[in-house]
């Protein structure tokens, strides 16, 4: 596959992964909470690009690598679990905002990360390297290469407008 079509197709791939996140996210604190908070985040976008990067980061690690439901569950989990803690912390630092806060919930560190958000992550690693990314690659074969590289063009610009804008945002505020 030509690179610019696999940088296409990693694109398409962030940009649903990070949806979906944002999606399975905000039903998940209306099943809990019972409240619907809508899509809230960082950036303007209806998007959570930490679920995006997590997800390209357990493919990219783990698929084809890590087959046994058990470690995939485990190593999944302390990854993306790692990379909220360290999200977390970075735009604690830089932007001296707590984007989510777990503090209420139990087994939590320092609120920025959690065992249920954890046990989450482990399960998501699991149904996307067995189940959702197989599939979603093989729809991905179907696209000629050319719609790739034209997609991953508009969802560049179009989310790279949006961090310039969300980081002015929070600096000048």
């Amino acid at each position: 596959m030509h690179l610019a079509s696999r940088f296409g197709r990693y694109i398409w791939f962030f940009l649903i992964y990070s949806l979906l996140g944002a999606a399975v996210e905000t039903l998940f604190r209306l099943v809990t909470e019972h409240h619907l908070y809508g899509i809230h985040g960082f950036l303007h976008l209806p998007i959570f690009p930490i679920y995006g990067i997590g997800a390209l980061l357990i493919i990219v690690l783990l698929k084809g690598r890590v087959r046994h439901i058990v470690p995939l569950f485990f190593i999944g989990a302390l990854v993306a679990t790692g990379l909220e803690f360290i999200a977390h912390w970075l735009i604690e630092i830089v932007f001296n905002e707590k984007i989510w806060d777990y503090s209420s919930t139990p087994f939590n560190i320092d609120g920025r990360v959690s065992l249920i958000s954890s046990i989450g992550f482990g399960v998501a690693s699991v149904l996307l390297v067995h189940f959702i990314h197989p599939w979603l690659d093989k729809q991905f074969n179907r696209l000629p290469n050319l719609i790739n590289i034209i997609v991953a063009v508009i969802v560049v610009l179009g989310l790279s407008i949006d961090i310039v804008s969300s980081i002015i945002e929070r600096l000048t505020n």
